[in-house]
C-alpha cells in the first residue's frame, strides 16, 4: 500500500510537470504564430502596393498626366479603370462601391488611391499615390522604413507617416522631408529625412493602436 501511494504521488508530479511544459510551449507557439502572421501581412501589403505601382506606371506610361485617375481627379467612376486594367490584385477588392474604401489590405484597413501633384504648388495631376489606412503600430514602422525606391527609376516622391493625404500639394520632388511627434515625411535625397525612413523617426511617428496611415506618392 505504501509503495502504491508513492508511485501515485510521483505520477501526479510528473503529470503536472508535463502540463507545465505544454503550457509554456503553447504560449511560445501562439507568440511565434502571431509574429509570423504579422510579418506575413506586412510582406503581403508591401507586395500588393508594389504591384499596383508597377501596373499604374505601365498603364499611364504614354499619358501626359494621371488626370482622371481618382475620384477627386475628374473621373467619378475611376474604379472601372482599376478593375478593367487589373491594377490591383483581386484579393484586395471589397463589395463596396465607395471610391475611398473599395480596396482592402491584409490588416483589414483600406487603401485609397488617387492622382496627386508632382510639384510643390498647384495641382498638376502628374503624380499618383496611396493612403494605406488602419495599420497597427508594428506594421506602420515596417512599411514606413521599407525601401519603396530611392533611385529616379522608382518614381518615388515621398513616404509619409500619419501626415496629410498624398493628394494635396504637401510634398514635392526633391523635398527635404520632415519629422515631428506623431508624423514624418521622408523623400529621396531629402536633406532632413531621406528614404528609407530611419527607424527612430518611424518609431516616433507611428502611434499605438491600429489607426496608423502610410502615404506614398509616385510619378
Amino acid at each position: 500500500m505504501h509503495n502504491t501511494n508513492n508511485e501515485y504521488g510521483r505520477s501526479m508530479i510528473e503529470m503536472l510537470g508535463v502540463l507545465a511544459i505544454i503550457g509554456v510551449l503553447s504560449v511560445g507557439g501562439i507568440a511565434g504564430y502571431s509574429k509570423a502572421m504579422m510579418q506575413y501581412k506586412i510582406n503581403k501589403t508591401a507586395d500588393q502596393i508594389t504591384q499596383i505601382v508597377g501596373n499604374v506606371r505601365t498603364l499611364y506610361a504614354g499619358q501626359k498626366s494621371y488626370d482622371g485617375f481618382g475620384y477627386s481627379c475628374g473621373y467619378n467612376n475611376f474604379i472601372s479603370i482599376v478593375k478593367k486594367a487589373h491594377l490591383a490584385p483581386e484579393e484586395m477588392w471589397t463589395s463596396t462601391t465607395d471610391p475611398h474604401n473599395f480596396l482592402e489590405h491584409p490588416f483589414g484597413g483600406f487603401v485609397t488611391m488617387n492622382c496627386a501633384n508632382k510639384k510643390s504648388s498647384g495641382f498638376d495631376s502628374k503624380a499618383f499615390g496611396f493612403d494605406i489606412r488602419g495599420l497597427p503600430e508594428e506594421a506602420c514602422m515596417a512599411l514606413a522604413t521599407y525601401d519603396w525606391g530611392s533611385g529616379s527609376s522608382s518614381g518615388l516622391i515621398s513616404v509619409a507617416v500619419n501626415a496629410s493625404s498624398v493628394y494635396g500639394d504637401d510634398y514635392s520632388v526633391g523635398c527635404a522631408g520632415s519629422s515631428a511627434d506623431g508624423q514624418a515625411v521622408a523623400c529621396p535625397n531629402g536633406s532632413t529625412v531621406s528614404v528609407p525612413m530611419p527607424v527612430n523617426i518611424a518609431a516616433t511617428a507611428c502611434q499605438e493602436g491600429d489607426d496608423n496611415q502610410i502615404s506614398l506618392k509616385f510619378y
